[in-house]
């Protein structure tokens, strides 16, 4: 299936101009700044240096987070109540909030190849896969930090992130700090996070919500993640 002739997503996206600073200069908009403490717009984009960055990274990122979100589906126990044609032992049913997760994803991603093939007029992926998705939307990346709608997009990536962040994370689980955020204008505390002591982490993230999946975090970073310690 291509996505040439695909419209861009129902939501509509705001389209405000960027709010001058004391100076005069247009400064960011996008949710990734404090209350008065958006930065400058880059030269010829409608979003700040940091926030292409990000966008940038957490596209990257993104598959990767898709996958680990696999890691959060459940089993379901088989007991007398279960019918003929439900889950069997040791068969994976899907988390409501994981299932819903992974299918924004993949609707948010396609919406956004939807904007720049209509826009653009060129041909989208051949397949609505994530990895496809987000290397269409990579190398139209420049196009789309220049767009009127770039701030939506970085909050997009943004809620994306949270929501995998926050479905993978248990109510009670281990981890160990790794550093500072790297992202630009952040710095906030980071950690590896896992479901219980001893488990190989299942993500990194800092306490502004960027996250990385361990394997991405050790390639960009060249850190190895350790082991978990308990959560206070």
């Amino acid at each position: 299936m291509t996505m040439q002739n695909a419209r861009p997503h129902a939501r509509e996206h705001e389209q405000q101009d960027a709010k001058p600073a004391d100076d005069g200069q247009p400064t960011c908009r996008s949710r990734q700044h404090e209350p008065g403490r958006s930065l400058p717009l880059a030269p010829g984009l409608h979003v700040c240096a940091a926030c292409r960055d990000f966008a940038e990274v957490t596209l990257v990122d993104l598959p990767a987070l898709f996958d680990l979100c696999a890691d959060g589906f459940d089993l379901r126990p088989y007991g007398p109540a279960e019918q003929a044609g439900e889950a069997r032992p040791g068969e994976l049913v899907p988390c409501d909030a994981v299932a819903s997760v992974r299918a924004e994803i993949r609707t948010v991603l396609a919406a956004w190849c939807g904007l720049v093939s209509v826009e653009r007029r060129v041909r989208g992926p051949e397949e609505l896969t994530v990895r496809k998705l987000v290397g269409f939307l990579a190398v139209h990346l420049h196009w789309l930090c220049q767009h009127a709608a770039a701030p939506d997009l970085v909050n997009e990536l943004t809620d994306l992130t949270a929501a995998v962040n926050a479905t993978l994370r248990p109510a009670n689980g281990f981890r160990v700090a790794v550093g500072a955020c790297p992202h630009a204008g952040c710095g906030q505390p980071t950690h590896a996070e896992a479901h219980q002591e001893g488990d190989e982490p299942y993500e990194v993230a800092c306490d502004g919500g960027h996250v990385w999946a361990p394997e991405r975090w050790l390639s960009l970073h060249g850190t190895v993640v350790p082991r978990q310690k308990k959560r206070d």
